[in-house]
């Protein structure tokens, strides 16, 4: 017998979690710092970070490194949402960020990112 429930992806994109030393630079000034990225799709990612929350309205664009090497540069995104992590000694908390509309050549160097320096998907749940 054939089901009635339609079932869809919570997600538009498969996530991926990342390879150590995949990194998203987050520009805000020169004194900026990269933070570890923790799960990273086409439609966006989620990060690690210690310290104050940041003040995402100030946030526009981001760039994609790998062990310090720029990979994908002024990624336009929005964020999502901003939180810190319990069970933690120390003040870590998680971002979330979506990408804006990208160029060609955007997508394709965040495909090539997500192909080179993640690991297995995650459950789509």
């Amino acid at each position: 017998m054939e089901s009635r429930v339609q079932y869809s992806p919570v997600r538009s994109y498969q996530r991926f979690k990342a390879m150590d030393r995949a990194l998203v630079l987050i520009n805000q000034g020169p004194e900026s710092l990269p933070y570890h990225i923790v799960d990273i799709s086409e439609g966006g990612l989620s990060f690690r970070y210690l310290g104050k929350k940041l003040k995402h309205s100030e946030i526009k664009k981001v760039s994609l490194y790998h062990d310090y090497k720029l990979i994908v540069d002024d990624l336009p995104i929005n964020a999502i949402s901003d939180y810190r992590l319990q069970n933690n000694l120390v003040p870590v908390r998680r971002g979330s960020i979506i990408f804006q509309e990208l160029t060609d050549e955007q997508l394709s160097k965040l495909e090539a990112f997500i192909q080179s320096f993640t690991e297995a998907p995650l459950p789509v749940a």
